[in-house]
């Protein structure tokens, strides 16, 4: 084998002696260095990139322990820190093992296995979500903003009724997740879709199909005025009854219609007819009000004069079996003893009578000549009278 001088291969792997005297090198690795310099220059291969490789290699002869150490110690980082995760006071978590489903973990601080062998995905099931219908919130607030109409809302928005009229109806549906597996991995077509972006898919197109079956199977009027309530009640319903069918992990917190109103063209007409409606209901309810009002008060004055006659029935029926029972006691005494019965009647009559009369004069029955004289004139022209008639006789 040829002799290759030292000088020649410090030069060749860019070294100079001077600078680097503490530095041993092993002179077979070395002359291999320089075979494969030799090589490499046959291939017509890049100076700079050639002199990179051999730093390389010398770096790695010599650091070759530390850098595997450090190595092992950053994956060890990396590792212990994957291994643990937290879950917020909103959500769950959904564990996966070698992409099987595991557990679903509650809020806190969990350990797993390292990536690749456990995934987990946070999902927030105590979150109630929005989606608007017809219309967009541009900021919401104590003063709420809505975005400007685009063709898109108003053409969700336009639906036809059963009497073949046109009606704008906005809406609002609230959901919360239920099931995070299903949510995760039961909606969608692709592999790494979103799942929050296939989920509002498929309940914005369930939510559309719904209301327009059921607005299509009521009336404007219906739609418009009294049947609001009962229009979102049955949407509810059948919107949760279709995602159950599709297994979407997804419960429908409320359905409420924001909006119902007629096209443009005919609104004010509409607006007159309710609020003739709503004239004619509040002119009910006040008449109403006078009756339940009057009502009360005439049945209680009824009974009050019930009351009263029954009381005085019955007073007079007292009243007269008293009477007629004193007759009969009277008639029994007086069969026992007529005269006497008798004379105790004509005293307790004249007593009665007596007891009316103001002046009494008694009159000896042996009295003979007496003139009985009618006092018309009253007690003064009596007593005059009857002095000038004793002063006459006494002449």
């Amino acid at each position: 084998m040829k002799k290759v001088p030292q000088s020649i291969i410090f030069r060749s792997i860019g070294f100079d002696a001077g600078h680097h005297r503490n530095i041993c090198y092993d002179p077979a690795d070395t002359y291999r260095s320089t075979l494969s310099r030799a090589s490499i220059k046959e291939t017509n291969m890049d100076p700079e990139f050639e002199h990179a490789m051999v730093l390389v290699r010398h770096y790695w002869r010599v650091y070759r322990k530390r850098i595997i150490a450090a190595i092992v110690v950053l994956v060890a980082i990396w590792a212990s820190g994957s291994m643990l995760y937290k879950v917020e006071a909103d959500s769950r978590g959904v564990v996966l093992r070698l992409g099987r489903f595991l557990a679903n973990t509650p809020p806190g601080l969990h350990f797993k296995m390292p990536w690749p062998i456990d995934m987990v995905y946070t999902v927030p099931v105590e979150k109630v979500q929005s989606l608007e219908f017809g219309y967009r919130t541009a900021v919401a607030g104590r003063r709420t903003e809505f975005a400007p109409t685009t063709t898109e809302h108003e053409t969700m928005a336009r639906m036809l009724t059963a009497d073949l009229n046109l009606a704008h109806v906005e809406w609002v549906v609230q959901y919360r997740i239920q099931k995070p597996q299903d949510y995760l991995f039961k909606i969608g077509g692709e592999q790494w879709s979103d799942p929050a972006r296939d989920a509002q898919d498929l309940i914005r197109d369930v939510s559309e199909a719904v209301m327009r079956q059921i607005i299509g199977d009521a009336s404007v009027d219906s739609v418009i005025t009294i049947g609001r309530e009962k229009i979102a009640a049955e949407a509810k319903m059948e919107i949760q009854r279709m995602l159950d069918g599709f297994e979407a992990g997804i419960g429908i917190v409320a359905v409420k219609l924001q909006s119902a109103t007629p096209p443009d063209p005919v609104k004010d007409a509409f607006d007159a007819v309710n609020r003739a409606k709503q004239g004619k209901e509040r002119v009910v309810n006040e008449a109403k009000g006078e009756r339940n009002r009057l009502i009360p008060a005439t049945r209680g004055q009824r009974d009050r004069m019930i009351a009263e006659a029954e009381g005085y029935a019955l007073r007079e029926q007292k009243q007269a079996e008293g009477r007629a029972n004193a007759f009969l006691a009277r008639l029994a005494e007086y069969e026992k003893a007529p005269e006497v019965t008798k004379t105790r009647l004509y005293l307790e009559a004249m007593e009665a009578i007596l007891m009316q009369v103001d002046d009494k004069i008694v009159i000896d029955e042996s009295i003979k000549g007496l003139l009985p004289l009618l006092n018309l004139g009253g007690g003064e022209t009596a007593s005059s009278t009857a002095g000038s008639r004793r002063t006459g006789g006494g002449r």
